[in-house]
C-alpha cells in the first residue's frame, strides 16, 4: 500500500512539474522534467541488479549446543558484491522447532550498502528444547525511490540443537529408581554397541557401520566388521515417550529425562536412553556411561518425530527386549510428568 501511494504522488508531482513546464517553457522545469522521467528507470534498473547479485548465508554464535531458557544469538549476513545500495530490504525470518513442530515468521527491515551489504545479529530465547532452525526463506529489495519491492528467493538457513533445563527441585522416588537397576544379559544381536569384540569378519548387509574396521578394510579391499559377543552389565533403562500432542508436556519430559540421567551418570551409573523411533518403527538405544554422552544422545533424539500415541514406546518392549526385566518409564501424566517402573511382562 506504501509503494501504490508513493507512485500516485509522484505521478501527481510529474504532472505538476509538466504543466509548469508547458506554461512557462522554462529550462530549470525542463532539466527537472528530464530527471524526472529519467530517474525511476535508473532505480529500478539499480534494484533489478542488486537482486541478481545479492546472496545470503546464516551463521549460529555460540557453544555447539544452546540451552533451554537461555538466550542464543543467529548471525544474518547480506552480501552486495555491487555498488548500488538499497535503503530498504526485508528479510522474511521464519524461526522453527522441528522436534517440537512448532513455527513463527518474521519480517525484519535493514539497509544494504554498496560492496559490503549487512550483518544482522539475531537474539532469541529457546522455550522448548529440540532443533532451532533459523531460515531466510525471501529478501524484498526496495529500490531507492521506493516505487517497487524485488523479491529475491533464498535458501539459507541454520540449525542449532537446544539441550533441555535440568529440573529444579525435581522429585521422584529414588528407592524405586534403583528397583529398575538390572543386572541383564545384553543383546547378541549383531552391531550392539554394549559388547565386547570377539573376531572380525566379513561384512553381511545389516551390520552397522560403526562396526567396520576400516583399516582392515582397505587392506583387503573388502569390508571388515567387529563381530561382538555379549555381556552382562548392571545399568538403568530410561524409556520416555516421545508424545507430540501436548508440547508442554512433551517438553516436561525431555526436562525430566535429562534431570534423570545427569543425576544418574553423575552417580557413575550407567544409563541405556531407549525411545521409539516412528520414522524407523524401531527402538534407538543408546548407551551412555559418562557425562560428555548426554548432549549428544538427546541431539539424536531430536532428530525423531513425536508420536500421537501416548504409551507407544512401552508397547513394544517386552516383545523388543525380552531380556530387559524392568525398566523407568517416563510418560505424561494428568498436570505433569508420570515416572514409575514398569515390569517387561
Amino acid at each position: 500500500m506504501e509503494v501504490f501511494f508513493r507512485k500516485i504522488l509522484y505521478l501527481i508531482f510529474l504532472l505538476i512539474n509538466g504543466s509548469m513546464f508547458y506554461f512557462l517553457h522554462s529550462h530549470f522545469y525542463f532539466m527537472f522534467l528530464l530527471i524526472m522521467l529519467v530517474a525511476p528507470f535508473v532505480s529500478l534498473a539499480s534494484a533489478a541488479w542488486l537482486k541478481r547479485k545479492i546472496s545470503c548465508e546464516i551463521q549460529y554464535l555460540g557453544d555447539a549446543m544452546a540451552r533451554q531458557n537461555e538466550e542464543m544469538y543467529f548471525c544474518i549476513r547480506i552480501h552486495n558484491p555491487t555498488f548500488f545500495v538499497s535503503l530498504d530490504t526485508k528479510l522474511l525470518l521464519t524461526f522453527e522447532n522441528t522436534f517440537m513442530e512448532t513455527c513463527g515468521t518474521k519480517v525484519i527491515s535493514v539497509p544494504v550498502r554498496a560492496r559490503k551489504g549487512y550483518t544482522l545479529s539475531v537474539p532469541m530465547v529457546p522455550q522448548m528444547a529440540g532443533i532451532v532452525r533459523v531460515t531466510v526463506t525471501e529478501l524484498r529489495i526496495k529500490d531507492l525511490m521506493g516505487l517497487h519491492f524485488f523479491k529475491r528467493k533464498v535458501e539459507a538457513s541454520k540449525d542449532a540443537p537446544v539441550l533441555p533445563y535440568r529440573r529444579g527441585g525435581f522429585y521422584y522416588d529414588a528407592s524405586g529408581v534403583m528397583q529398575g537397576m538390572i543386572e541383564s544379559e545384553e543383546s547378541t544381536k549383531r552391531g550392539s554397541d554394549f559388547s565386547d569384540v570377539q573376531e572380525i569378519r566379513e561384512y553381511i548387509p545389516g551390520d552397522k557401520l560403526n562396526n567396520i574396521h576400516w583399516k582392515l578394510s582397505a587392506k583387503r579391499d573388502i569390508l571388515m566388521v567387529k563381530d561382538r559377543v555379549s555381556m552382562s552389565d548392571r545399568q538403568l533403562v530410561v524409556v520416555p515417550e516421545l508424545w507430540g500432542q501436548d508440547k508442554r508436556m512433551l517438553d516436561l519430559i525431555l526436562a525430566s529425562t535429562y534431570t534423570i540421567v545427569k543425576t544418574f551418570i553423575e552417580d557413575k551409573t550407567t544409563v541405556r536412553l531407549v525411545y521409539w523411533s516412528a520414522k524407523r518403527y524401531e527402538y534407538e538405544d543408546i548407551r551412555i556411561d559418562y557425562g560428555e554422552d548426554i548432549d549428544q544422545s538427546f541431539v539424536r533424539m531430536f532428530y525423531e518425530h513425536p508420536y500421537p500415541n501416548a504409551g507407544e514406546a512401552a508397547e513394544h518392549m517386552a516383545s523388543v527386549y525380552p531380556q530387559v526385566h524392568a525398566y523407568l518409564h517416563v510418560a505424561p501424566g494428568s498436570s505433569d510428568v508420570a515416572i514409575q517402573i514398569r515390569e517387561n511382562v
